[in-house]
């Protein structure tokens, strides 16, 4: 009975931890790990198995719903800059929106970046593209 317990604990921890699709392995590995972790925190500091599912299904969702919000924010504004300036500086600085985005930054993001570094004078418009100059 125990045992059906901590699966339905599992279970429970892995839906509030609202993963982006129905079954995501990397997100369900992580919300486990962190599951059993927080079991056997939780059994072994409180001595008792209801402490231990409550600890174990707290710490899964949590932990899972950081994740999912880490994994959902993207990379930050400075990590796309680098980005935008590598691509240009490997493709003899003109870049296109669409280089960027083969690099995993989503369209608009793209373009906002580009004329964001445009409007600082970092590099300038030219035709669909953005040309880099040093």
């Amino acid at each position: 009975m125990s045992w059906l317990w901590a699966v339905l604990g599992l279970l429970v921890s892995y839906a509030a931890s609202g993963p982006s699709r129905l079954l995501d392995p990397l997100h369900a590995v992580l919300v486990a790990a962190a599951y059993l972790f927080g079991l056997s925190l939780g059994f072994f500091a409180g001595g008792s198995g209801l402490v231990a599912l409550a600890s174990g299904v707290l710490s899964g969702a949590l932990l899972g719903r950081r994740n999912r919000h880490l994994i959902l924010g993207g990379i930050g504004l400075n990590a796309a800059e680098r980005l935008a300036f590598k691509l240009a500086w490997r493709r003899g600085g003109f870049l296109l929106p669409d280089d960027l985005e083969k690099a995993g930054l989503d369209p608009d993001t793209a373009r906002n970046l580009l004329e964001d570094l445009s409007q600082r004078g970092l590099c300038r418009k030219d035709g669909d593209g953005y040309r880099f100059e040093r």
